[in-house]
């Protein structure tokens, strides 16, 4: 039976950002790449809902004065770099960024109860740009949040952040998150941030 109020998030599980032959890869990703699968898994047979992110771009992603201000040219639509690793391909419903009316919506919310995992395009590192989730999580009353996925102190803080904002109660998975330490940026520290502002750090069995 499927638990219609928690969600496990696969935060940018995708070829160019985990695939060790991408310019683009987080170092040491592709070896717990078989993790992120199994996470889905574990939580799929406990009913729990399976949402996530994508990057979905048509050009260069840059944050102007920031350090990600040169980031290499990654996960552009429809190429082999988007795709999601093997580990984490199913039976996946993707919604873009552009604003669906509620009816497309309801549609959309009809399919997960049929156990359809959702992904959410963006076009940055912020899944909260993509303005489909809120209704859908509102309209489904999400109260849980288990987050995974890539990278721990950049997508996966920032989807942390938004969920605590939607009042959700979220669960950091030790042992499916990938980081990469910048100066004054470490994968440690937001992980403590997030335990700081309420996150409860698990390591699924």
């Amino acid at each position: 039976m499927k638990k219609l109020n928690i969600v496990l998030w696969d935060a940018d599980t995708q070829n160019d950002i985990i695939l060790k032959s991408s310019k683009f890869a987080v170092p040491g990703a592709y070896k717990i790449r078989n993790n992120f699968g199994k996470a889905i898994k574990y939580f799929e047979k406990k009913g729990v809902l399976i949402m996530g992110s994508v990057d979905s771009h048509i050009s260069y992603e840059s944050y102007p004065g920031a350090r990600d201000e040169n980031l290499p040219l990654h996960c552009i639509k429809g190429t082999t770099g988007q795709l999601k690793i093997k580990s984490t391909q199913g039976n996946i419903l993707y919604v873009s960024d552009q604003k669906y009316n509620e009816d497309a919506l309801d549609r959309v919310i009809e399919e997960i109860k049929q156990g359809k995992r959702v992904y959410f395009e963006k076009q940055t590192q912020k899944c909260e740009t993509n303005p489909n989730i809120e209704y859908i999580f509102k309209k489904l009353n999400i109260s849980k949040v288990y987050l995974m996925g890539v990278l721990t102190n950049v997508c996966v803080k920032y989807a942390d952040e938004y969920f605590k904002k939607l009042g959700i109660q979220t669960y950091l998975i030790k042992n499916a998150i990938k980081g990469n330490d910048f100066p004054g940026d470490t994968e440690e520290d937001a992980i403590k941030e997030m335990i700081r502002t309420g996150t409860k750090l698990i390591v699924y069995r």
